[in-house]
């Protein structure tokens, strides 16, 4: 099944540009292709930890950014975001961005959802939380419930709307346009 394609560049790009629009400390959850990843390099955050379960995945994050690691500013924590988070202290990113994909049914369209109490506590005051958000064109009821249990409120929650063009035979996403989730705590 298709994890991740280039149509979704300029999308990617967009969360990373959200993430990192403090400029301080960024976490990343989910490589997928590195696309993210290189922006959030790109954009002159303080230093840049990215959390990936898959090992093919994490050997190829070393390869792609051995200088940025080797130069401090890219930090790679290997392992499921559920393992790995709890020993990250409170209040520790000015941003974040989450990308993993659904491992059983139930997270099929839903995966951010379980991590939004927990990137409530990983940042800081200010902080800007983003995710790859399988909506269209807004937040469904269930979507902004879930954010809300988290703690975040309805004033501090915002979206850009941006254009993607996937390709017909593209099984996991067909809409024209999706959601970039700017929700800051």
């Amino acid at each position: 099944h298709p994890v991740m394609e280039d149509w979704e560049t300029g999308y990617m790009k967009k969360l990373a540009k959200i993430a990192s629009s403090n400029n301080g400390r960024v976490l990343e959850v989910g490589y997928g292709m590195g696309i993210s990843a290189k922006a959030i390099q790109s954009n002159g955050v303080k230093s840049h930890f990215i959390i990936e379960c898959h090992p093919d995945v994490v050997s190829k994050c070393v390869q792609d950014f051995r200088g940025a690691i080797g130069q401090n500013r890219l930090h790679i924590i290997s392992g499921f975001w559920e393992e790995a988070t709890p020993l990250i202290a409170d209040e520790t990113f000015d941003g974040i961005l989450f990308d993993t994909y659904p491992l059983t049914e139930e997270q099929i369209h839903a995966n951010h959802f379980w991590f939004f109490k927990e990137a409530w506590r990983l940042l800081k005051p200010g902080g800007i939380l983003t995710y790859y958000s399988d909506e269209s064109t807004g937040f469904s009821d269930e979507h902004l419930a879930k954010l809300e249990e988290a703690k975040f409120t309805k004033k501090n929650i915002k979206y850009e709307i941006v254009n993607v063009n996937p390709p017909p035979d593209c099984e996991y996403w067909q809409e024209k346009t999706i959601v970039a989730p700017i929700v800051k705590k």
